[in-house]
């Protein structure tokens, strides 16, 4: 069975190459929902890709990236997955690396670092 934190990784890039930024701020944790509204992730997203020409065209988890441990940020309990997303342009690759996390009955992301390592 494939880990259901990837399916929710993919859907978040999926949005944001859409520019659905409502829909990929309803998949943040509540608190993360505090941090960002979807104005300030089509900023950030903006800022990091404004060096390419267009938008983001696709983006692609990468499945073998996938980290169930690690140190930094600390994981927490409810933690189930780290998922590395590729959002790629015309001319450029970049990436936003996710943490999924139960909350409540959903799965929903608890950190976003943006851009590639």
């Amino acid at each position: 069975m494939p880990n259901p934190a990837i399916g929710l990784a993919q859907q978040f890039g999926d949005y944001l190459a859409q520019g659905d930024y409502a829909k990929a701020h309803g998949l943040l944790c509540f608190a993360l929902q505090r941090q960002y509204s979807p104005s300030t992730l089509r900023a950030d997203v903006e800022a990091m890709i404004n060096y390419g020409s267009g938008a983001i065209q696709r983006a692609i988890v990468m499945a073998d990236c996938l980290l169930t441990d690690w140190q930094y940020p600390p994981m927490e309990a409810n933690d189930l997955a780290w998922v590395y997303v590729s959002l790629e342009g015309e001319d450029f690759l970049e990436a936003v690396s996710v943490i999924v996390q139960q909350e409540g009955e959903k799965l929903a992301i608890r950190w976003l670092e943006w851009g590639r390592p």
